[in-house]
């Protein structure tokens, strides 16, 4: 019967307009989220531990605003009023981060990009417990419990659709556009997330007529943490009972006590939840700023670093039917992977082992990483114009740094103090015989902290001539981006040329040269990764390749590289001032994959495991806790940034470390902790025993 009632009832079309809210919303967090610590970083100027900091608060105020969401639905608003007022915050939230990211507007950066974050997290988190909830009021139960099962499959595949689409997407957008003079466009991509929001929050309104609105009957959640603490009063006042919690009973429901108690005990496996957060989270933070030292390039496209996440969302859809299809069924032929804490346990030693990959791969891209003075301290990048190896040797007060520099290659001297020096550059006089007649050149630098000076050893008019440049250095990586940093740099003794171009397949740069000055550098530019051919006027003088996150100079001037028959002529050579990304990005799939199945494991089935534990009546609660504990996550992933301690290959290691502990103190709790199921039945047995040792039950009923 039950079944002809079910094909009857239609399905609600409404449940359509709270699918379409879910992707758009979805879209709109996760697109934002994704390019979140590169504008942190990159935009806003945050170092890399301030960033993850700020990044970490808001995914965790994104995790502590659901209880408020929740508790305003069922006990003043109700769900639909809360989803769409909370909601117009949330697109308030997202307009400020948009306007943030505009630079020709002139409003506060920082200010505006902070106050909207918190906006957006109390909007993310407030409709949070409220938009599925209320997709599942619209079904009639019992009659239609299929068909509210495929709704849940349905509004979750909406979720990982929306954050697969946005978090491949809006990294393009931010890379790809040149908006407001500037190479990127932060702006329209936090744009596009702002627009989806506003988007979802039409969609909910316009399916008002069709919805069911059941009014607010109030949550639970008041009446848990008042039984709790009036039973924590009364035991430390000095009352006594078989179990602490049955204090409560003098004032609060017999049956809401007993549920109480039962949620505490799944509670209590809680308390290692929060480390896990806070290795995932970083997901998002310390593994995309990684990337970002990465090369990307496949083929003739660029993956971009904050792409990267998209690996997450994308192995979760693979993941979870292989596990429940295969690799469970498997195991349990061995008895392996049978209980829910066992899988647990080794989810956790997976994530565990991914932060080990990670911190073995950041050791190898230290190996790679650019050459910056530190506080107190110079560097001398040098240039080497001439077919011949030179001696360089700087002088202060007798204390002297020696070096050579290979023909027509640059090198960088580091651990200088910064002082004034004297430089003599030395060449051989085996060194291009019938055009130097001077072997030797002396001038003088002045060294600043924390900066790359360079130098030109060049010819001029037959003798050895060594410049330096007035211009400092700049060895950062555009690390935000697919595309490396070049510099020209004229070194020309006439003025009958006027443009440099740079000619590729899609693109092209053009630099004016300067008419009175023979030598001059020209400012960084950003270039897009490929090889160009370098004209000048109309002439080709060579071709120059540019690497993902190299930092060049390309000298432009009169060869002293070719024959004695081709004197005066033309070229454009590249000097390497940093290194190109070197390990590929593609590296970074392994510990992507090994936390993903750690998350399947760990994540998935614990949140499963709480529900079937969890009495009926506090299956909110515990959604409320499960969501406190990704708030704890972020906390721990704040402090341990602020504290700036460790490098960043040693605080991977300290997590993944800190992550086999805490699966260790989960074991335990999971040796100790009874079922469900055997409790219930051990409460039965001792019900049906002598009323002298069950007292407190009899009581109870």
């Amino acid at each position: 019967e039950a079944q002809g009632d079910e094909k009857k009832l239609k399905y609600p079309m409404s449940v359509f307009f709270i699918v379409g809210n879910e992707f758009c919303e979805r879209f709109s967090y996760y697109g934002m989220k994704a390019i979140l610590s590169l504008y942190l970083h990159h935009k806003l100027h945050f170092d890399e531990h301030s960033s993850t900091a700020i990044y970490h608060a808001f995914s965790m105020m994104c995790y502590f605003t659901p209880i408020f969401g929740a508790l305003l639905a069922d006990m003043f608003l109700g769900k639909f009023k809360t989803i769409v007022y909370i909601s117009i915050i949330y697109v308030l939230g997202h307009l400020m981060k948009t306007l943030a990211a505009v630079p020709t507007l002139g409003i506060p950066p920082v200010e505006f990009s902070l106050i909207g974050l918190a906006l957006i997290a109390a909007g993310t988190g407030g409709i949070k417990p409220c938009v599925s909830a209320f997709g599942g009021d619209q079904f009639k139960l019992p009659e239609q419990s299929r068909q509210l099962q495929t709704f849940f499959s349905v509004f979750y595949f909406s979720i990982n659709a929306g954050s697969l689409l946005s978090t491949f997407l809006t990294p393009i957008i931010r890379e790809d556009v040149e908006c407001f003079g500037d190479d990127t466009c932060y702006s329209l991509a936090f744009g596009i997330p702002a627009i989806l929001m506003l988007v979802a929050t039409i969609i909910i309104v316009l399916g008002k007529p069709l919805y069911v609105m059941k009014p607010p009957q109030g949550n639970i959640i008041p009446s848990v943490f008042g039984s709790i603490f009036y039973a924590l009063k009364g035991k430390y006042s000095g009352k006594s009972a078989n179990h602490w919690m049955d204090i409560a009973k003098q004032k609060y429901d017999a049956g809401l006590v007993e549920d109480v108690k039962s949620l505490l005990r799944v509670l209590l496996l809680y308390l290692p939840l929060p480390v896990w957060w806070a290795l995932f989270d970083q997901t998002g933070s310390r593994w995309t700023f990684q990337a970002t030292r990465m090369n990307g390039v496949v083929g003739s496209s660029t993956i971009k670093p904050d792409q990267m996440q998209v690996a997450n969302p994308f192995l979760i859809l693979l993941l979870i039917p292989l596990f429940d299809k295969v690799i469970y069924p498997v195991f349990a032929k061995f008895g392996l992977l049978v209980k829910p804490l066992q899988r647990m346990t080794v989810g956790g030693l997976l994530t565990a082992a991914s932060f080990f990959v990670s911190g073995f791969l950041e050791l190898e891209l230290q190996k790679t990483y650019a050459k910056i003075p530190a506080m107190a301290e110079s560097h001398v990048f040098v240039v080497n114009t001439l077919p011949c190896n030179i001696s360089i040797q700087l002088d202060r007060n007798g204390h002297t740094h020696d070096f050579f520099v290979p023909a027509l290659e640059s090198f960088v001297k580091d651990q200088i103090d910064p002082e004034e020096y004297n430089v003599k550059a030395t060449v051989d006089s085996t060194c291009m015989p019938n055009e130097l007649t001077t072997f030797t050149s002396n001038t003088k630098i002045t060294l600043k902290s924390q900066n790359v000076s360079s130098i030109l050893i060049s010819m001029r008019e037959g003798s050895l001539y060594s410049k330096p440049l007035s211009k400092p250095e700049e060895p950062h990586r555009n690390e935000n981006s697919d595309a490396g940093r070049l510099r020209i740099v004229q070194n020309m003794a006439r003025s009958s040329y006027s443009h440099v171009f740079l000619q590729g397949e899609s693109k092209s740069y053009n630099v004016s040269l300067m008419e009175e000055e023979t030598v001059h550098q020209f400012d960084y530019m950003k270039v897009d990764v490929g090889t160009y051919e370098v004209m000048l006027d109309e002439t080709k003088i060579g071709d120059v390749h540019v690497g993902q996150g190299g930092v060049y100079n390309l000298l432009v001037g009169e060869s002293h590289s070719a024959s004695e028959a081709s004197s005066g002529s033309m070229e454009a050579r590249r000097y390497i001032l940093t290194q190109a990304n070197s390990v590929h990005i593609l590296w970074l799939l392994p510990q992507y994959i090994v936390i993903t199945v750690g998350e399947v494991m760990f994540s998935i089935t614990g949140l499963e495991f709480s529900y079937s534990q969890a009495p009926d009546s506090m299956k909110s609660v515990v959604q409320a806790a499960w969501l406190l504990t990704v708030a704890f996550g972020n906390l721990i992933v704040i402090v341990v940034a602020e504290l700036r301690a460790l490098s960043q290959a040693n605080e991977f290691f300290m997590f993944a470390i800190l992550m086999i502990i805490d699966m260790g103190l989960f074991a335990w709790l999971a040796y100790r902790y009874v079922p469900r199921e055997k409790m219930e039945d051990k409460e039965i047995e001792m019900k049906g025993e002598n009323g002298h040792h069950n007292a407190t039950f009899n009581n109870d009923d």
